[in-house]
């Protein structure tokens, strides 16, 4: 069995399919390209992740067959994986089976956390070590990452996803396991999240450059 698997999900950046809450802002158009953008930082990190140590990456698209996802595997050198229809938990549940049939920890990723530090997922994996169960909680009350050994199959029973309850219902859930938390960090979902990036990416842009750089052509073309 391999050590460990880094797995993200994705959407296909289509227009009025993906952050439709930052519309308001920047337009449908927009609102995809910016996504386009967090994905392309968000797989920086997957290479990054990769090259430190032993862990493989698997690419999960919610949608179907679609160009961008295909060149976004092509790039990672890993085939494109279709996540299963149903909730979120029965994509993660879907994600882990697979996963830890190969692997013996296993942390997921969304594509929502852009400027994501390396450390946390270094944590997350490091976490798996003392646990059979992580979570790493966002700032909305989910998580932006979810991690499990080859010795637990997490339970997504219950939880109200999208909402400020995800985290704990999730916990509730597994309330049998020994769950391990690591640093908290936020993730983009509504338009005052966007304040937050900002802030960070004016003092780090290296932070999510990919991110950052669009954040500005957005800038401009509002003026």
């Amino acid at each position: 069995m391999e050590l460990a698997q880094l797995a993200v999900f994705v959407r296909p950046p289509t227009a009025g399919k993906v952050k439709t809450r930052l519309a308001a802002l920047f337009g449908e158009r927009g609102a995809a390209e910016l996504y386009q953008a967090f994905v392309e930082d968000t797989l920086r990190l997957c290479s990054r992740v990769r090259a430190a140590g032993r862990v493989d990456v698997a690419l999960w698209s919610a949608g179907p067959e679609d160009d961008i996802v295909s060149e976004w595997a092509n790039r990672m050198g890993v085939p494109g994986r279709l996540q299963p229809e149903g909730d979120l938990g029965v994509k993660l549940a879907a994600a882990f089976e697979e996963g830890l049939r190969h692997y013996e920890r296993v942390v997921i990723i969304g594509s929502d956390s852009p400027s994501l530090p390396i450390e946390h997922i270094g944590a997350a994996f490091d976490a798996l070590e003392e646990a059979p169960m992580m979570l790493g909680p966002a700032n909305d009350g989910g998580y932006y990452a979810v991690g499990a050994s080859h010795s637990a199959q997490p339970s997504f029973q219950g939880v109200r996803w999208s909402t400020r309850h995800a985290l704990r219902d999730t916990e509730k859930a597994n309330a049998q396991r020994q769950i391990a938390a690591i640093t908290p960090w936020y993730d983009i979902d509504e338009p005052e999240d966007l304040a937050v990036l900002r802030a960070h990416l004016s003092l780090d842009p290296a932070a999510a450059p990919a991110t950052a750089r669009h954040l500005i052509e957005l800038a401009r073309a509002q003026r």
